[in-house]
């Protein structure tokens, strides 16, 4: 049993260790775990206030296990578009449907708060077919493949894979 609530200042140091926790796993999330500085939590948070969304998974005590985020480009052209979508899992929780869960409360909250927003898009690694699969079962599309894009922690380079999510209804042109 998990509890949904967007993320709040409060949430910082949980959502450090959090992050920090699911970095030391492989292919846990793309930054490694000194990259997981309250410097990048301050910016999550200050991006987050102006142009996207960051909800937490709360467990029975109360405990941050899981996050997502992602936030717009900034630009008006790309209004309808919330990028950088990240989500970390607690390893004790994967497998569990806590991401399933989180990832679906997050797709309802973005249509509720951007009603422009039509596309929501990540980046996974290719050999990642557990993350690839959850997507897939969210309605996320793979557009495209970016070759060697990603270093692994042992140096080896392996490709990315585009995904996106489109708002039912939401019509563009190609």
């Amino acid at each position: 049993m998990v509890i949904i609530r967007k993320a709040v200042v409060e949430d910082k140091k949980a959502i450090i260790e959090l992050h920090r926790h699911v970095a030391r796993v492989s292919q846990g999330i793309a930054r490694t775990e000194p990259e997981i500085t309250e410097q990048y939590v301050d910016n999550l948070f200050c991006t987050i206030e102006s142009q996207g969304l960051m909800l937490v998974a709360m467990d029975v005590t109360n405990q941050i296990v899981a996050g997502i985020h992602a936030s717009k480009y900034g630009l008006l052209i790309f209004d309808h578009v919330l990028t950088g979508l990240t989500i970390a899992v607690h390893p004790d929780y994967q497998g569990k449907g806590v991401g399933k869960m989180l990832f679906r409360s997050f797709l309802e909250e973005v249509q509720q708060t951007f009603p422009e927003v039509g596309r929501i898009e990540l980046e996974s690694r290719a050999s990642n077919q557990k993350s690839i699969g959850l997507y897939h079962s969210l309605g996320f599309v793979q557009e495209g493949r970016m070759k060697n894009k990603t270093r692994n922690v042992d140096g080896s380079f392996e490709n990315s894979l585009l995904m996106a999510w489109t708002k039912p209804g939401f019509g563009y042109s190609s």
